[in-house]
């Protein structure tokens, strides 16, 4: 089984995919942090 290298992977990639990852990447960072906060809420509310 050959060893996946990651950051030739990521030298190959074209700039276009890159852009597009970084633009929504906001989204992926503010979607983690309200699931954050649903589960503590949830939490809250099961242990109390």
């Amino acid at each position: 089984m050959p060893v996946k290298e990651y950051y030739s992977e990521e030298l190959k990639k074209p700039i276009i995919d890159k852009m597009k990852a970084e633009r929504h990447q906001k989204y992926y960072t503010g979607g983690a942090i309200v699931l954050m906060f649903v589960v503590l809420i949830s939490m809250y509310l099961v242990l109390n």
